[in-house]
């Protein structure tokens, strides 16, 4: 079955999603901005949306009690180093490096619930439309099914 109209309605849903996405993080030309975005899958009816790993806890947020990855940490301030005012100096760097580590060991990070948020706000809607659609496109498959039969007997 040909699905002209449930595939427009999922291209249009892939865009609203990564731009509500990146509207709802707010943080524009942050890597994790810019790694937002929909793919069509391959062989089947659909997208997925992707982002770098580290979205997930930005979204939920992490909890104390557990030193973070550090040398994840160490690559975003070294990215970052210019806008935390950090000399570009290894020995500054690392400073920089456990500090930030040991704050979020002993007060975590609050989740932005930003997918969430989203999903929330656009799956219901998102839900009804493909559903439309695809009863569409169904109708159509039926009306020529139907027409071709009739034009038999």
């Amino acid at each position: 079955m040909v699905k002209k109209y449930t595939q427009k309605v999922l291209d249009n849903y892939k865009k609203i999603l990564v731009a509500e996405l990146k509207r709802q993080l707010n943080k524009p030309n942050s890597n994790l901005d810019k790694s937002i975005e929909g793919r069509k899958l391959r062989g089947r009816d659909g997208f997925g949306i992707y982002m770098n790993d580290y979205g997930i806890n930005v979204n939920q947020g992490r909890s104390a009690g557990k030193l973070p990855n550090m040398y994840n940490l160490q690559d975003w301030v070294e990215r970052n180093k210019a806008m935390l005012g950090i000399p570009n100096n290894t020995l500054s760097i690392r400073k920089a490096v456990f500090a930030i580590g040991t704050s979020i060991k002993q007060r975590g990070i609050k989740p932005t619930r930003f997918i969430d948020i989203v999903i929330d706000k656009i799956e219901p809607r998102m839900t009804l439309d493909i559903q439309d659609a695809y009863f569409r496109d169904l109708n159509l498959e039926l009306d020529k099914t139907t027409k071709n039969a009739g034009s038999k007997n």
